[in-house]
């Protein structure tokens, strides 16, 4: 048993990163606009990574911006663009608050069910449920968290904890 590690199953590791955009690209679907974005080689980045990103609104990226992104893995989850001053928090706000409400009404949903027939079936999907909602709150409020911390701040006082950070890293 000393091979299973479930770490990475239970906790979503998000990371915080500032970058300075020096290529951009972009895919239109229907509905979302992908970005494919890779940053500059500095100190705060040595390897030059890149990151996607998936949003509704276009042309919020420019070659040479500064965005400060939250990410898991390569996937930003929201960003701040310092640059033209624009971000995706109320977006990220909105679909998060989305979620919570469709979870909360598919669990007053299934409670229902189960007070009308009393079904094992309708418990399982009511426990099912209510375990999601709890979860997903849980994400939410860090989420939320993250976002306060982000307002809170300016760009040289995220650079220099960032350039700790990763000094710590090393």
């Amino acid at each position: 048993m000393a091979f299973m590690n479930l770490n990475n199953f239970f906790h979503i590791k998000y990371d915080f990163n500032f970058l300075k955009i020096e290529k951009k690209s972009s895919i239109k679907n229907i509905i979302l606009k992908d970005y494919i974005l890779k940053s500059y080689k500095d100190e705060i980045n040595p390897n030059g990574e890149t990151f996607i990103y998936q949003g509704i609104k276009e042309q919020i990226f420019k070659e040479n911006d500064e965005i400060l992104v939250l990410s898991i893995g390569r996937k930003i989850i929201f960003f701040k663009n310092l640059t033209q001053n624009s971000d995706n928090l109320g977006e990220i706000q909105t679909k998060q608050s989305l979620l919570l409400s469709f979870l909360f009404f598919g669990s007053l949903f299934f409670a229902s069910l189960f007070l009308m027939e009393f079904s094992i079936l309708d418990l399982l999907f009511l426990i099912l449920c209510i375990i999601v909602l709890i979860a997903s709150s849980i994400s939410t409020n860090l989420l939320f968290r993250h976002i306060n911390l982000l307002k809170k701040f300016s760009k040289d006082e995220i650079k220099e904890f960032l350039k700790k950070r990763k000094n710590v890293k090393a």
